[in-house]
């Protein structure tokens, strides 16, 4: 599994964000070492607290409405990992429900770790450790009991391989000898969404890294993430992100 952390920040004693609102474009995952915070997710109604000694996990992509109850100590870690791994598939919004004497580990390793200097590379270590953890032990955790099949990760495969080549679904389907609706089922039960759909969405995410650590460019990642035609490569871009290919690599310059 690999984990690239894209930002940490540590507060100590804080007394309120600097946004209450905000929406997530990374994956995150917030270690209360003291204090306490509340968050309303969009769309809903329950107000979830995160208090002492809690660890919680935030999907990209989640509007939250959020304020500090307690003053606050955290360590906040924003990254991106294998969408396809099922350490990250048995990941769900809200509290990650791990063994106390794990709990107690990682925030002792977060204490010596933030204060390190160049440790992204142990802080990647952390969160990959934080993943495997809620994986084998986190309460309710189903998908971990339904590894994926291996035509679905025979697939997942040859699109990494391929992501700037033309992918015919039909011949994708063929080469793990399955029909194109049989591919389709297979995904829709194991991913709950459709092999076109998941190419889509690796696709997007190679461009991201593109755009973040690499100098090429629209045209250049468009061509690299196989799409022709820089419009509709920009156009799928900023329905996934919400930003142009552009502005997504400005404002994280920013």
């Amino acid at each position: 599994m690999q984990v690239q952390l894209i930002s940490q920040f540590f507060f100590e004693a804080r007394e309120q964000f600097k946004k209450s609102s905000t929406k997530l474009r990374w994956d995150q995952i917030i270690m209360v070492a003291g204090g306490s915070f509340s968050f309303v997710v969009e769309g809903e109604e329950k107000t979830r607290i995160v208090r002492e000694n809690e660890i919680v996990f935030i999907p990209a992509g989640t509007a939250i409405t959020r304020s500090i109850l307690e003053p606050m100590t955290s360590y906040h870690l924003s990254f991106i990992t294998q969408a396809d791994h099922p350490f990250h598939l048995a990941l769900r919004l809200g509290k990650l429900k791990l063994p106390a004497e794990q709990i107690a580990s990682v925030f002792q390793s977060m204490k010596r770790v933030a204060l390190m200097p160049h440790n992204q590379e142990l802080l990647e270590h952390i969160v990959e450790h934080v993943l495997v953890e809620h994986y084998l032990f986190g309460k309710g955790n189903k998908v971990s009991c339904r590894p994926l099949s291996e035509e679905v990760l025979g697939t997942i495969r040859y699109m990494n391989k391929h992501l700037s080549e033309k992918i015919d679904m039909d011949e994708l389907a063929a080469r793990v000898y399955l029909s194109h609706t049989g591919l389709i089922w297979k995904f829709r039960q194991e991913l709950n969404t459709t092999p076109s759909k998941y190419l889509i969405l690796l696709r997007l995410r190679y461009a991201k890294q593109l755009l973040l650590h690499h100098d090429y460019t629209v045209t250049e990642v468009a061509e690299m993430c196989g799409y022709t035609n820089p419009y509709y490569f920009t156009n799928a871009f900023h329905q996934y992100t919400g930003k142009s290919p552009t502005d997504f690599r400005k404002s994280y310059s920013e």
